[in-house]
């Protein structure tokens, strides 16, 4: 995860990562959850929604 993270802030380069892992939103400054294939929540700044 650091290596990704260094290739955001480093390079500019913008990772999209799909997972399951709550814990993988601690690395993100975006996230969208979805539910039932609709989007539950888009969240910016490390808001992470419930």
């Amino acid at each position: 995860m650091e290596l990704l993270a260094s290739l955001n802030t480093d390079r500019g380069i913008t990772i999209m990562m799909v997972t399951h892992e709550p814990d993988m939103a601690e690395y993100a400054t975006r996230t969208v959850r979805f539910k039932d294939g609709l989007i539950a929540s888009d969240s910016r700044d490390m808001e992470v929604a419930q």
